[in-house]
C-alpha cells in the first residue's frame, strides 16, 4: 500500500512588510494582516519589529512554538526578513509511529486551512510535504502523486512537474504552477496564492519521501534554509506579476501617447483650435504623472527580480554544500541532488528577467515622448494666446487711429464754409402805398438746419474710416 510513517504538511506563506511608498499607516496595516494567520493567543507574543532593517528576525519565542492541534501537532514559526515577513505553520499526526495512508494528507491540510482561518498571503505560498516510508521497495513517485492528488485534486501532475533528485537518500519531487490574471476572472480558490492586486495564481510544492526516520529528522533542520529560498521564489514571482500589471496599464498610456502626438504632427494642429489645443494638453499632463509612477515602479520591479534571482542562486549553493557537509552526508545512501532547484533560476533568467528588461527599454522612452508632447503642446497655446492678443492690439490700434481721426475732423468741421440758399416767398397783402412792391422774407426749410451737422458727422466718418484703413495697411507691412 501507498503509506507514509509521520506525514508532515510545512505551509511557507510570505506577505509583504513595507513595498516602494509606504506610509508608516501602510506598514502597520500589514503587520496587523500578517498577525491574523496566527492565534489571538499568540499576538501579544509576537515580537513587532524595530523598525530597522533586519534580514533574519525571528518573531516568536522559542518556548512559544510548539501547539498541539485537535488530533495533530503542529506549531507556527514567524519571522521578519528584509521586506517581508514569512510563516511557517507546521502540522503532522500526532502518531509518529504508525504507517499512515498517503491520503492523508487531504485531512492535514483541512486542518492547517481551519487554522488559518481563511486568510491568505499577499506575496506568495508554498507547501512542503515530507514524511517516511516504510517498506524499502516502495514507489516514491507513486506515493508523491497521491500526496499532490489529495492537496490539490483538480491539479495535473503531468502539467506541474518541474523536476525530481535526490536529498539525504530520499526522492524529492517539485510541482509548480503559475498562471497569470490580468483579466476580470479571478480564480479565486482558497489555494491560490495571490498578489494583492490579484495579479497572478499559483502554488509551488515540494515533496520529499525519506528512508528512515533518522533521515527525516535530519532533513526538517533544513527548516531555515526553506524558509529564505521559498521566500526569494515567491518574491520574484510577485514582481514579474506586478510588471505584467504595470505593462498593461503603460499599454493604454502609451496609446494616449500617441494619439496626443499624432494630433500635432506636422501642420495639423494649425487648423485646431485654441480650446481644442488646451484640451490636448490636460489630457497629455493627466496621465504623465501616472506614467512616470509606472514607469519607476517597473524598474523597481526589475531591480526586485534581480536581487531574488542572484539570492536564490546563493541560497540553492548554501543547501547543496550543506547536504555535502559531514552533518547530513551521513544519512545519504545515494549521491545528494538538488540540481532541479536550478530550473527556476534558469526560467527568471531567460524568460521573466529579460522580457521585463524588455519592456522597461521599450516603454521608458514613452516618458520623453509625453514630455516632448507637453512642451509641444504647451508652446503652440502660447503662440496661439499670443497671436489672439497681438490681433486685440492692432485692432485696439487700429480702431484708435480712426477714432483720433474722427474726432479731429469733427473738432475743426465749424470752420468749414456752408452755403444756405433761401427760400423766396412772395405776399400778396394790400397795402394802401400802390407804389409799394411785394415783400420777400427770408424762411429757410426745415433741412437745412441740418446741414452742418450732418456734414461734420460725415466729414469724420470719412476721415474715421481713412485713417483705420491707412493704420490696417502700415501694421500689415511691419508683420510683414
Amino acid at each position: 500500500m501507498n503509506n507514509i510513517i509521520y506525514p508532515t504538511v510545512d505551509l511557507f506563506l510570505y506577505d509583504l512588510r513595507d513595498g516602494l511608498g509606504d506610509n508608516p499607516d501602510k506598514v502597520q496595516e500589514n503587520w496587523d494582516n500578517f498577525k491574523q494567520k496566527l492565534p489571538e493567543t499568540l499576538h501579544d507574543r509576537l515580537k513587532f519589529d524595530s523598525g530597522f532593517e533586519s534580514e533574519y528576525e525571528e518573531l516568536l519565542p522559542k518556548e512559544d512554538e510548539f501547539y498541539q492541534f485537535s488530533g495533530y501537532e503542529g506549531f507556527y514559526y514567524p519571522v521578519r526578513m528584509s521586506d517581508m515577513y514569512g510563516l511557517l505553520l507546521d502540522c503532522s499526526v500526532s502518531d509518529k509511529r504508525t504507517a499512515q495512508p498517503a491520503k492523508c494528507i487531504k485531512q492535514i491540510k483541512a486542518e492547517i486551512n481551519r487554522r488559518l482561518r481563511e486568510t491568505s498571503a499577499t506575496l506568495g505560498q508554498t507547501w512542503l510535504i515530507y514524511g517516511q516510508l516504510p517498506h524499502p521497495g516502495q514507489n516514491p513517485k507513486d506515493v508523491a502523486q497521491i500526496c499532490y492528488n489529495a492537496l490539490f485534486p483538480w491539479a495535473n501532475w503531468q502539467d506541474d512537474f518541474q523536476g525530481q533528485g535526490h536529498l539525504l537518500g530520499g526522492t524529492v519531487f517539485e510541482l509548480d504552477s503559475f498562471k497569470l490574471l490580468l483579466q476580470e476572472t479571478v480564480n479565486k480558490s482558497e489555494d491560490s496564492a495571490a498578489s494583492k492586486s490579484r495579479c497572478f495564481d499559483s502554488h509551488h510544492v515540494i515533496i520529499i519521501l525519506y528512508p528512515t526516520d533518522n533521515a527525516a529528522k535530519a532533513g526538517a533542520e533544513l527548516m531555515y534554509d526553506w524558509m529564505r529560498l521559498f521566500a526569494y521564489r515567491a518574491k520574484i514571482l510577485w514582481a514579474y506579476g506586478q510588471t505584467r500589471e504595470l505593462k498593461h496599464y503603460l499599454k493604454q498610456d502609451y496609446i494616449t501617447i500617441q494619439d496626443c502626438l499624432r494630433q500635432i504632427r506636422g501642420n495639423e494642429h494649425e487648423n485646431l483650435p485654441l480650446s481644442q489645443l488646451k484640451d490636448i494638453l490636460n489630457q497629455a499632463r493627466s496621465i504623465v504623472s501616472d506614467y512616470t509612477i509606472d514607469v519607476d515602479e517597473l524598474g523597481y520591479q526589475l531591480r526586485t527580480i534581480a536581487i531574488n534571482l542572484d539570492n536564490y542562486k546563493k541560497r540553492s549553493e548554501i543547501i547543496a554544500k550543506k547536504l555535502k557537509s559531514e552533518e547530513f552526508s551521513a544519512f545519504a545512501t545515494q549521491p545528494t541532488d538538488i540540481a532541479f532547484l536550478a530550473n527556476f533560476s534558469n526560467l527568471v533568467t531567460e524568460k521573466y528577467l529579460l522580457q521585463v528588461e524588455k519592456d522597461y527599454e521599450n516603454l521608458s522612452p514613452g516618458l520623453q515622448r509625453l514630455e516632448f508632447a507637453i512642451a509641444t503642446i504647451r508652446g503652440l497655446v502660447e503662440v496661439d494666446r499670443a497671436r489672439q492678443e497681438r490681433r486685440f492690439q492692432n485692432n485696439l490700434t487700429i480702431f484708435g487711429w480712426g477714432l483720433a481721426a474722427a474726432a479731429i475732423v469733427a473738432s475743426l468741421s465749424p470752420q468749414f464754409p456752408y452755403v444756405t440758399v433761401p427760400g423766396e416767398v412772395l405776399t400778396t397783402e394790400v397795402t394802401p402805398d400802390t407804389e409799394a412792391i411785394a415783400s420777400v422774407e427770408s424762411n429757410p426749410s426745415l433741412s437745412a438746419s441740418w446741414n452742418a451737422p450732418v456734414l461734420s458727422l460725415g466729414y469724420s466718418l470719412a476721415a474715421g474710416l481713412l485713417f483705420m484703413a491707412i493704420a490696417s495697411f502700415c501694421i500689415k507691412q511691419k508683420e510683414q
